[in-house]
């Protein structure tokens, strides 16, 4: 028995010291979201984690944006959310507005699309400094990365050009981020 005992002290200290370097390990999922946000960084879209809707409960989602291309007198700030259930006053089905603020009216038909085109798993839609953005629990993974892709290669151009305030004589109508940093004050 004494001839064991070594063998024991030195498999219970090897555990001692791989046990916790195991436990910092990335689980398999999280290899699967790291690529996925590689994919979606290399496809030129920016990533950020953002609290959940308040109808999907408590917890966080990725955000997964396309950059503005020319982000000067845009009417941001809106989003779209995922509702528990359909009613005919949401903007689309399950679709409604984040805390009232809604999208410009040339916009919504472009954002009709953008919803047709996403994944089942989509749980909102932003447009703020960031640029165009879904978010989305990653659970339908490549084939929802893609389609997420697709989804703002095509409409985010549309949409914004749609949220573009006018330009008269030089300066911008109406309320804009430039107004705000101008101390509001135009010539007339």
């Amino acid at each position: 028995m004494a001839s064991w005992l070594p063998i024991v002290v030195i498999i219970f200290a090897i555990t001692l010291v791989v046990g916790p370097v195991m436990w910092l390990k990335p689980s398999s999922r999280d290899k699967k979201l790291a690529e996925l946000r590689q994919r979606a960084a290399s496809a030129g879209l920016k990533v950020q984690i953002q609290p959940l809707p308040e109808s999907q409960g408590a917890g966080t989602a990725a955000v997964y944006f396309s950059q503005w291309r020319n982000p000067r007198r845009l009417q941001s700030g809106w989003g779209l959310e995922l509702q528990r259930m359909s009613h005919e006053l949401n903007f689309d089905g399950v679709w409604d507005w984040r805390k009232k603020r809604e999208a410009p009216e040339a916009a919504k038909p472009s954002l009709k699309e953008l919803i047709s085109l996403l994944p089942a798993d989509a749980t909102a839609i932003f447009a703020n400094d960031a640029g165009l953005g879904v978010q989305w629990r990653e659970r339908s993974g490549g084939a929802g990365l893609d389609a997420i892709i697709h989804a703002l290669g095509a409409v985010r151009p549309v949409i914004e050009e749609a949220i573009r305030l006018p330009q008269v004589g030089g300066a911008p109508v109406g309320n804009s981020r430039e107004e705000g940093s101008a101390g509001g004050h135009r010539d007339s």
